[in-house]
């Protein structure tokens, strides 16, 4: 069974496949050229030509024709036509081989009307050597960049490495736009590698060595334990154009993201890293810049877990409080990995001549806040500032803020009521937010009042006890340098307060009125002994009594007084065997 439109279909493609084969059939490909070169046979000097030939389909060959030049932009002339379609290389004869000459090459082939192509254009001269880009480290091994070679016939390139002035080859990179390598063996931990490059053609002729060959930056690092510094010093990195515009130190600390450190212009090849904590496990590294371009090399990466004296950083006096009747605690931090010998405690009454109160032994625990304990301050007298002085092993010291105790002074008044004044409360790095009062009058201390940080004293009556107990407690918040923030309570002395041993006496009284009894009012600790009498304007004692609870009801044998002045007598022996005495005149009133 015929399908139909079958044959014109065919037909059709045959005539189309026909029409493309003859359009390509127009195009005489070249041979490839690969090299030209420089070459001497028995004392002759020859330009050598290599090609390899291409498939042509295009009518019967008739030869390969070679122009040549003495520039790259002509005139170029017919020198010489190869007949043998499977040469693959031409030896041409020349007198100077200090001139440059240029050739490229053209197949011949019997096809009427077609477009003969040319070859690339190579000159005799060797490869031109790359420029190196840059060296740089990058994960222990050197890496090496550079941009390809600028003759066309660069086929690939020999890396060498520089030691002691002579370049030793290392390896052979093919294919022209192949530009990183990556030398995995290179000691960039021990020392700076340096590296250059020649190009290839295809047919292995070397071009000349790069003269400018390019280095790894090398790092190296001295550590001063005793003053806790790092040195940091690297090699200059040479033969950029244009120039290296900066290096940039770079740290990573106990695994952390690297941070910039500094920033150096060219000429500073050196650094002093400080700050750094014993036992931090760090890393550096330098970064070269080329000046007006992003184009970077990173030397080597230096790791070490540091090994140094710590010295007392953020030693700060934390608080300073009266524990009890001539103890003062001071308590003190600092940095938990300091390396201390001895620490000294050191005591001032004015904030300036400080002098040794103790040498104690660096505490166990530095990651806690310790406590020295003063046990010869007289805290009901004097108010002190403390500051610790404290030696590494070094002999290197660090002296810490001050701090000073708080005292609380005050007055018991004859009419009953009390003065205290305070001395203001100083802590470095702190401020007062306020101070608070408190008092025992027999039941136990409690809170009676709070004042801002500008008040230093209070007064009050109407305390139910003659002999009530106060202190004071600064309430300091505090902002240490590294940041620390903290709010402590700082107590003074305590103080209690005994009203003066006296006998007060009302002036005048009504027998029968409603102050009908005329007695002393005593102020007086522990009365052993009594005596009160009270006599007439002719000095006839009256009245007398032995018992400080029974007083004169204005009578005397029995009958009210006339009204008038009366004199009177009081005796009082106290605890302390101390005699007390008042005399004055009462009168008597309706």
């Amino acid at each position: 069974m015929k399908l139909p439109y079958v044959s014109k279909i065919i037909f059709f493609i045959s005539c189309f496949l026909l029409v493309i084969s003859s359009g390509f059939a127009q195009v005489v490909n070249p041979p490839v050229l690969n090299c030209v070169t420089h070459v001497s046979v028995s004392g002759n000097l020859f330009v050598r030509l290599i090609w390899t030939n291409t498939t042509n389909s295009c009518g019967p060959f008739i030869g390969y024709n070679i122009y040549r030049s003495t520039n790259l932009n002509g005139p170029y002339t017919l020198v010489y036509t190869e007949t043998n379609q499977a040469a693959t290389s031409y030896d041409d004869n020349i007198t100077n081989s200090s001139i440059v000459y240029y050739y490229y090459m053209v197949s011949d082939f019997n096809c009427p009307g077609a477009t003969l192509l040319s070859s690339d254009t190579l000159d005799s001269s060797d490869p031109e050597p790359p420029i190196i880009n840059y060296v740089t480290v990058k994960n222990n091994a050197a890496e090496i960049n550079w941009t390809p070679g600028a003759s066309p016939e660069t086929y690939g390139y020999i890396l060498y490495r520089v030691i002691s002035g002579n370049n030793i080859p290392i390896d052979t990179i093919y294919g022209k736009n192949n530009t990183t390598y990556t030398d995995f063996t290179a000691p960039v931990n021990v020392d700076s590698v340096s590296y250059t490059l020649a190009s290839i053609d295809s047919c292995f002729n070397t071009g000349p060595i790069n003269v400018l060959p390019q280095h790894t930056i090398f790092l190296k690092q001295d550590v001063n334990r005793c003053n806790n510094t790092v040195t940091l010093d690297w090699y200059q990195y040479n033969h950029w154009n244009p120039i290296v515009d900066k290096y940039e130190v770079f740290v990573s600390v106990n695994g952390n993201p690297p941070v910039l450190l500094q920033t150096f212009p060219s000429n500073v090849l050196s650094y002093q890293a400080t700050g750094l904590n014993d036992g931090d496990f760090v890393c550096f590294t330098v970064v070269a810049t080329q000046g007006t371009t992003a184009v970077t090399s990173t030397s080597n990466e230096l790791c070490s877990t540091l090994n140094v004296v710590q010295s007392a950083n953020d030693l700060y006096i934390r608080n300073v409080t009266v524990a009890a009747p001539g103890q003062v605690n001071v308590y003190y931090s600092m940095d938990p990995l300091a390396d201390l010998l001895s620490m000294k405690i050191e005591r001032s009454l004015d904030s300036t001549g400080f002098t040794q109160l103790s040498v104690i032994i660096p505490p166990a625990n530095l990651s806690i806040i310790n406590i020295f304990t003063d046990t010869t301050a007289l805290t009901d007298q004097l108010s002190y500032f403390y500051r610790i002085v404290a030696t590494d092993s070094c002999g290197n010291t660090d002296t810490s803020s001050i701090g000073k105790s708080l005292l609380l002074s005050g007055y018991a008044f004859s009419d009953l009521s009390f003065l205290l004044k305070w001395d203001e409360s100083f802590l470095e790095h702190g401020n007062v937010a306020a101070y608070e009062v408190y008092r025992d009058d027999g039941s136990g201390f409690t809170g009676v009042s709070t004042f801002d940080e500008t008040i230093f004293e209070y007064a009050e009556t109407g305390v139910p006890s003659i002999t009530p107990c106060y202190y004071v407690v600064a309430i300091d918040s505090m902002i240490f340098p590294n940041g620390l923030v903290d709010t402590v309570h700082s107590r003074s002395n305590v103080l209690c307060l005994n009203q003066p041993s006296q006998i007060y006496m009302p002036n005048a009284f009504s027998p029968q009125g409603q102050n009908n009894i005329f007695k002393p009012i005593l102020n007086v600790e522990g009365v052993t002994a009594f005596n009160f009498s009270v006599y007439n304007r002719w000095g006839k004692e009256i009245f007398t009594s032995l018992d400080q609870d029974f007083g004169w009801d204005g009578r005397d044998n029995g009958n009210l007084v006339p009204l008038g002045a009366y004199a009177y007598q009081v005796v009082v022996i106290d605890g302390n065997k101390k005699r007390i005495e008042a005399k004055g005149t009462v009168v008597v009133v309706r």
